[in-house]
Protein backbone atom coordinates (compact mmCIF):
# COMPACT_ATOMS: atom_id res chain seq x y z
CA UNK A 1 0.00 0.00 0.00
CA UNK A 2 1.11 3.68 -1.06
CA UNK A 3 1.23 5.72 1.97
CA UNK A 4 1.39 9.35 0.34
CA UNK A 5 2.78 11.58 3.39
CA UNK A 6 5.75 9.42 3.65
CA UNK A 7 5.76 8.32 0.15
CA UNK A 8 6.82 5.12 0.61
CA UNK A 9 5.00 1.19 -0.17
CA UNK A 10 4.57 -1.10 2.65
CA UNK A 11 2.49 -4.21 3.08
CA UNK A 12 -0.39 -3.42 5.28
CA UNK A 13 0.17 -6.84 7.12
CA UNK A 14 3.46 -5.45 8.09
CA UNK A 15 2.24 -2.64 10.12
CA UNK A 16 -0.64 -4.79 11.65
CA UNK A 17 2.13 -7.08 12.79
CA UNK A 18 4.63 -4.82 14.07
CA UNK A 19 1.40 -2.97 15.84
CA UNK A 20 0.14 -6.55 17.67
CA UNK A 21 4.04 -7.77 18.26
CA UNK A 22 4.75 -4.13 20.19
CA UNK A 23 0.75 -4.12 22.11
CA UNK A 24 1.50 -7.05 23.52
CA UNK A 25 5.08 -6.35 24.49
CA UNK A 26 4.60 -2.68 25.26
CA UNK A 27 1.26 -3.22 27.60
CA UNK A 28 3.24 -6.56 29.16
CA UNK A 29 6.27 -4.32 29.94
CA UNK A 30 4.78 -0.99 30.36
CA UNK A 31 6.78 0.55 27.61
CA UNK A 32 5.86 2.55 24.49
CA UNK A 33 8.09 0.77 22.27
CA UNK A 34 8.87 3.53 20.17
CA UNK A 35 12.93 1.63 19.85
CA UNK A 36 11.19 -1.12 18.34
CA UNK A 37 8.48 0.83 16.02
CA UNK A 38 10.71 3.80 15.01
CA UNK A 39 13.64 1.78 13.33
CA UNK A 40 11.00 -0.88 11.69
CA UNK A 41 9.41 1.51 10.08
CA UNK A 42 12.94 3.57 9.00
CA UNK A 43 14.29 0.00 8.09
CA UNK A 44 11.55 -0.14 5.18
CA UNK A 45 12.42 3.79 3.99
CA UNK A 46 10.22 6.18 6.04
CA UNK A 47 11.58 9.04 6.66
CA UNK A 48 12.85 9.30 10.76
CA UNK A 49 11.28 12.39 11.51
CA UNK A 50 7.97 10.47 10.18
CA UNK A 51 8.68 7.67 12.13
CA UNK A 52 9.49 9.15 14.90
CA UNK A 53 6.26 11.01 14.78
CA UNK A 54 4.08 8.39 13.48
CA UNK A 55 5.90 5.17 16.09
CA UNK A 56 4.53 8.57 18.82
CA UNK A 57 1.17 8.68 18.20
CA UNK A 58 0.71 4.74 17.87
CA UNK A 59 2.54 4.70 21.14
CA UNK A 60 -0.02 6.79 22.74
CA UNK A 61 -2.84 5.15 21.37
CA UNK A 62 -1.78 1.76 22.26
CA UNK A 63 -0.89 2.86 25.79
CA UNK A 64 -4.84 4.16 26.23
CA UNK A 65 -5.83 0.20 25.59
CA UNK A 66 -3.14 -0.60 27.67
CA UNK A 67 -3.90 1.27 30.53
CA UNK A 68 -7.09 0.90 30.49
CA UNK A 69 -7.29 -2.80 31.08
CA UNK A 70 -3.86 -2.18 33.55
CA UNK A 71 -6.86 0.08 35.57
CA UNK A 72 -9.18 -2.29 35.69
CA UNK A 73 -6.67 -4.76 37.36
CA UNK A 74 -6.04 -2.12 39.83
CA UNK A 75 -2.34 -1.72 38.55
CA UNK A 76 -2.36 2.23 37.81
CA UNK A 77 -0.96 4.82 40.09
CA UNK A 78 -2.80 7.94 39.26
CA UNK A 79 -1.22 9.94 41.92
CA UNK A 80 2.45 8.75 41.53
CA UNK A 81 2.25 9.06 37.85
CA UNK A 82 0.77 12.90 37.88
CA UNK A 83 3.79 13.49 40.64
CA UNK A 84 6.48 12.78 38.35
CA UNK A 85 5.47 15.21 35.48
CA UNK A 86 6.80 17.90 37.02
CA UNK A 87 10.22 16.03 36.81
CA UNK A 88 10.03 14.59 33.93
CA UNK A 89 9.54 18.19 32.42
CA UNK A 90 12.95 19.30 33.95
CA UNK A 91 14.67 16.01 33.35
CA UNK A 92 14.15 16.58 29.43
CA UNK A 93 14.64 20.19 29.13
CA UNK A 94 18.28 19.49 30.61
CA UNK A 95 18.85 16.51 28.87
CA UNK A 96 18.14 18.91 25.32
CA UNK A 97 20.29 21.13 26.81
CA UNK A 98 23.54 19.08 27.30
CA UNK A 99 22.36 17.64 23.56
CA UNK A 100 23.32 21.45 22.73
CA UNK A 101 26.76 21.49 24.46
CA UNK A 102 27.74 18.28 22.51
CA UNK A 103 26.74 19.65 19.29
CA UNK A 104 29.62 22.59 19.65
CA UNK A 105 32.65 19.50 18.86
CA UNK A 106 30.32 17.93 16.22
CA UNK A 107 28.33 15.32 14.93
CA UNK A 108 30.25 12.50 15.02
CA UNK A 109 31.05 13.28 18.03
CA UNK A 110 27.63 13.75 18.88
CA UNK A 111 26.69 10.12 17.50
CA UNK A 112 29.64 8.58 19.37
CA UNK A 113 28.68 9.96 22.94
CA UNK A 114 25.36 9.18 22.74
CA UNK A 115 25.70 5.62 21.23
CA UNK A 116 28.14 5.05 24.19
CA UNK A 117 25.72 6.18 26.96
CA UNK A 118 22.86 4.41 25.71
CA UNK A 119 24.92 0.89 24.93
CA UNK A 120 26.60 1.61 28.61
CA UNK A 121 22.88 2.39 30.27
CA UNK A 122 21.03 -0.43 28.88
CA UNK A 123 23.88 -2.94 29.16
CA UNK A 124 23.86 -2.00 32.81
CA UNK A 125 20.41 -2.01 33.18
CA UNK A 126 19.87 -5.30 31.30
CA UNK A 127 22.12 -6.96 33.60
CA UNK A 128 21.02 -5.46 36.53
CA UNK A 129 17.27 -6.29 36.35
CA UNK A 130 18.44 -9.49 34.69
CA UNK A 131 20.30 -10.78 37.94
CA UNK A 132 18.11 -9.13 40.01
CA UNK A 133 15.26 -11.31 38.98
CA UNK A 134 16.72 -14.65 38.55
CA UNK A 135 18.03 -14.46 41.95
CA UNK A 136 14.66 -13.67 43.37
CA UNK A 137 13.05 -16.57 41.33
CA UNK A 138 15.48 -18.21 42.76
CA UNK A 139 14.55 -17.35 46.19
CA UNK A 140 10.69 -17.57 45.99
CA UNK A 141 11.29 -21.29 44.44
CA UNK A 142 13.32 -22.02 47.71
CA UNK A 143 10.61 -20.76 49.79
CA UNK A 144 8.06 -22.88 48.29
CA UNK A 145 9.83 -25.82 48.26
CA UNK A 146 10.53 -25.64 52.25
CA UNK A 147 6.76 -25.10 52.64
CA UNK A 148 6.12 -27.92 50.44
CA UNK A 149 8.29 -29.98 52.42
CA UNK A 150 7.26 -28.84 55.57
CA UNK A 151 3.35 -29.76 54.24
CA UNK A 152 2.47 -26.11 54.99
CA UNK A 153 1.92 -25.55 51.37
CA UNK A 154 0.88 -21.86 50.30
CA UNK A 155 -2.49 -22.69 48.34
CA UNK A 156 -4.20 -19.99 49.76
CA UNK A 157 -1.90 -17.49 48.61
CA UNK A 158 -1.75 -16.14 45.33
CA UNK A 159 2.32 -16.54 43.68
CA UNK A 160 1.74 -14.14 41.18
CA UNK A 161 1.49 -11.17 43.25
CA UNK A 162 4.05 -12.34 45.60
CA UNK A 163 6.40 -9.87 43.71
CA UNK A 164 9.79 -10.47 45.76
CA UNK A 165 12.50 -8.13 44.78
CA UNK A 166 15.98 -8.81 46.14
CA UNK A 167 17.16 -5.45 46.49
CA UNK A 168 15.71 -3.10 49.10
CA UNK A 169 17.06 0.13 48.19
CA UNK A 170 13.55 1.83 47.92
CA UNK A 171 12.21 0.37 51.34
CA UNK A 172 15.95 2.76 52.43
CA UNK A 173 15.03 5.35 50.79
CA UNK A 174 11.03 5.83 52.05
CA UNK A 175 12.77 5.83 55.84
CA UNK A 176 13.64 9.17 54.43
CA UNK A 177 11.06 10.98 55.68
CA UNK A 178 11.80 14.46 53.81
CA UNK A 179 8.55 16.50 53.03
CA UNK A 180 6.33 17.15 51.29
CA UNK A 181 5.19 13.08 51.64
CA UNK A 182 2.94 11.35 49.01
CA UNK A 183 0.49 8.43 50.50
CA UNK A 184 -0.72 5.76 48.12
CA UNK A 185 -2.39 2.71 49.00
CA UNK A 186 -0.38 0.31 45.83
CA UNK A 187 2.85 1.44 47.41
CA UNK A 188 4.58 -1.13 49.27
CA UNK A 189 4.48 1.08 52.00
CA UNK A 190 2.11 4.02 53.69
CA UNK A 191 4.02 7.13 52.37
CA UNK A 192 7.18 8.30 50.44
CA UNK A 193 9.01 11.50 50.01
CA UNK A 194 7.65 13.42 46.75
CA UNK A 195 10.99 13.85 46.39
CA UNK A 196 12.27 10.64 45.34
CA UNK A 197 9.24 10.43 42.53
CA UNK A 198 10.39 13.71 41.50
CA UNK A 199 14.32 12.77 41.29
CA UNK A 200 13.19 9.10 39.62
CA UNK A 201 11.28 10.93 36.87
CA UNK A 202 14.02 13.68 36.45
CA UNK A 203 16.63 11.20 35.93
CA UNK A 204 14.29 9.48 33.11
CA UNK A 205 13.63 12.97 31.83
CA UNK A 206 17.05 13.61 31.10
CA UNK A 207 17.58 10.06 29.93
CA UNK A 208 14.72 10.76 27.17
CA UNK A 209 16.08 14.30 26.28
CA UNK A 210 19.37 13.11 25.60
CA UNK A 211 18.79 9.37 24.19
CA UNK A 212 15.79 10.82 21.90
CA UNK A 213 13.75 7.84 24.19
CA UNK A 214 10.41 7.58 25.18
CA UNK A 215 12.46 6.57 28.82
CA UNK A 216 9.78 3.63 29.76
CA UNK A 217 12.67 0.84 29.71
CA UNK A 218 14.15 3.10 32.46
CA UNK A 219 10.99 4.51 34.46
CA UNK A 220 9.53 0.89 34.96
CA UNK A 221 12.84 -0.49 36.76
CA UNK A 222 13.51 2.85 38.42
CA UNK A 223 9.81 2.32 39.92
CA UNK A 224 10.23 -0.93 41.08
CA UNK A 225 13.78 0.01 42.58
CA UNK A 226 13.83 3.33 43.98
CA UNK A 227 10.24 4.24 44.71
CA UNK A 228 8.48 0.52 45.54
CA UNK A 229 6.11 0.19 43.05
CA UNK A 230 5.00 -3.80 43.02
CA UNK A 231 6.37 -4.62 39.06
CA UNK A 232 2.80 -4.74 38.42
CA UNK A 233 2.11 -1.35 39.10
CA UNK A 234 4.57 -0.05 37.74
CA UNK A 235 3.92 -1.58 34.84
CA UNK A 236 0.57 -0.34 34.59
CA UNK A 237 1.67 3.09 35.73
CA UNK A 238 4.40 3.89 33.49
CA UNK A 239 1.73 3.54 30.60
CA UNK A 240 -0.56 6.15 31.67
CA UNK A 241 2.60 8.24 32.20
CA UNK A 242 3.60 7.77 28.51
CA UNK A 243 -0.69 9.05 27.97
CA UNK A 244 -0.02 12.46 29.40
CA UNK A 245 3.83 12.73 28.18
CA UNK A 246 3.43 11.17 24.63
CA UNK A 247 -0.17 13.30 24.02
CA UNK A 248 2.13 16.67 23.91
CA UNK A 249 4.60 15.17 21.73
CA UNK A 250 2.16 13.72 19.12
CA UNK A 251 0.15 17.06 19.00
CA UNK A 252 3.86 18.88 18.23
CA UNK A 253 4.79 16.51 15.59
CA UNK A 254 1.29 16.39 13.82
CA UNK A 255 1.66 20.69 13.42
CA UNK A 256 5.05 19.91 12.06
CA UNK A 257 4.04 17.32 9.54
CA UNK A 258 5.63 14.21 11.00
CA UNK A 259 2.52 11.69 11.27
CA UNK A 260 1.21 9.79 8.95
CA UNK A 261 -2.45 8.96 10.34
CA UNK A 262 -2.84 6.05 8.03
CA UNK A 263 0.35 4.42 9.26
CA UNK A 264 -0.55 4.76 12.71
CA UNK A 265 -4.08 3.58 11.96
CA UNK A 266 -3.02 0.70 10.91
CA UNK A 267 -0.38 -0.15 13.16
CA UNK A 268 -2.78 0.50 15.89
CA UNK A 269 -5.53 -2.14 14.68
CA UNK A 270 -2.54 -4.84 15.51
CA UNK A 271 -2.35 -3.36 18.71
CA UNK A 272 -6.17 -3.37 19.75
CA UNK A 273 -5.64 -6.86 20.03
CA UNK A 274 -2.29 -6.89 21.22
CA UNK A 275 -2.31 -4.74 23.78
CA UNK A 276 -5.24 -6.63 26.16
CA UNK A 277 -3.10 -9.89 25.66
CA UNK A 278 -0.23 -8.10 27.17
CA UNK A 279 -2.12 -6.93 29.88
CA UNK A 280 -3.84 -9.85 30.63
CA UNK A 281 -0.36 -11.77 30.68
CA UNK A 282 0.63 -9.71 33.20
CA UNK A 283 -2.35 -11.60 35.99
CA UNK A 284 -0.41 -14.74 35.43
CA UNK A 285 3.33 -13.77 35.79
CA UNK A 286 5.05 -13.22 38.71
CA UNK A 287 6.82 -10.00 38.97
CA UNK A 288 10.70 -11.35 39.04
CA UNK A 289 9.39 -13.63 35.69
CA UNK A 290 8.33 -9.55 34.32
CA UNK A 291 11.54 -8.41 35.09
CA UNK A 292 13.22 -11.04 33.53
CA UNK A 293 12.22 -11.09 29.84
CA UNK A 294 12.50 -6.96 30.43
CA UNK A 295 16.10 -7.76 31.02
CA UNK A 296 16.58 -9.90 28.56
CA UNK A 297 15.12 -7.75 25.44
CA UNK A 298 17.19 -5.14 27.12
CA UNK A 299 20.17 -7.24 25.99
CA UNK A 300 18.47 -7.57 22.69
CA UNK A 301 18.46 -4.08 22.16
CA UNK A 302 22.12 -3.23 23.30
CA UNK A 303 23.52 -5.98 20.70
CA UNK A 304 20.60 -3.86 18.17
CA UNK A 305 22.99 -0.65 19.34
CA UNK A 306 25.86 -2.10 19.11
CA UNK A 307 25.53 -3.72 15.08
CA UNK A 308 24.58 -0.29 14.35
CA UNK A 309 27.00 2.08 16.01
CA UNK A 310 30.24 0.23 15.71
CA UNK A 311 29.58 -2.72 12.34
CA UNK A 312 27.57 -0.04 10.40
CA UNK A 313 25.05 -3.01 9.91
CA UNK A 314 21.40 -0.65 10.22
CA UNK A 315 19.81 -3.64 8.92
CA UNK A 316 20.48 -6.18 11.05
CA UNK A 317 20.64 -4.00 13.74
CA UNK A 318 16.90 -3.50 13.07
CA UNK A 319 16.21 -7.53 12.50
CA UNK A 320 17.40 -7.65 15.69
CA UNK A 321 15.06 -5.70 17.66
CA UNK A 322 12.18 -6.56 15.35
CA UNK A 323 12.83 -10.33 15.53
CA UNK A 324 13.34 -9.76 19.64
CA UNK A 325 9.95 -8.21 19.52
CA UNK A 326 8.20 -11.19 17.74
CA UNK A 327 9.53 -13.76 19.76
CA UNK A 328 9.03 -11.67 23.28
CA UNK A 329 4.85 -11.72 22.06
CA UNK A 330 5.04 -15.48 21.24
CA UNK A 331 6.88 -15.83 24.73
CA UNK A 332 4.31 -13.68 26.28
CA UNK A 333 1.14 -15.07 24.75
CA UNK A 334 2.77 -19.23 26.10
CA UNK A 335 2.61 -17.35 29.28
CA UNK A 336 -0.52 -16.32 29.45
CA UNK A 337 -1.86 -19.64 27.59
CA UNK A 338 0.06 -21.52 31.24
CA UNK A 339 -1.68 -19.37 33.47
CA UNK A 340 -5.36 -19.62 32.20
CA UNK A 341 -4.84 -23.21 31.57
CA UNK A 342 -3.37 -23.80 35.68
CA UNK A 343 -6.45 -21.18 36.86
CA UNK A 344 -8.87 -23.21 34.55
CA UNK A 345 -7.44 -26.62 36.73
CA UNK A 346 -7.76 -24.98 40.01
CA UNK A 347 -11.17 -24.20 39.40
CA UNK A 348 -12.27 -27.41 38.19
CA UNK A 349 -10.59 -29.10 41.77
Amino acid sequence: MFFPISAVNIAVWYLVGIGFAVGVCGSFWGMGGGWIITPALYALGVPMNIAVGTGLAQIVGQSIISTYWHARFGNVSVRVAAAMIPGTIVGVEIGAQIMEALKVHGQAYVNQVISTLYIVLLSGLAIYTLAESLYSLGVLAWERQQQADTGQGCSHRDPVMEDRISVDLATRLQHWHIPPMIACSLLRVSSTSLWIILLAAMLTGIVAGLLGVGGGFLRVPMLVYLIGCPTHVAVGTDLFAIILSGGFGVFTHALKGNVDLMMALYMLLGALTGAPIGSFATRYVQGAELRALLGAALIAATASVVVKSFFNMPMLATLLVVGMAGLMAVIIIGLLIRGVTRASRVRSQ
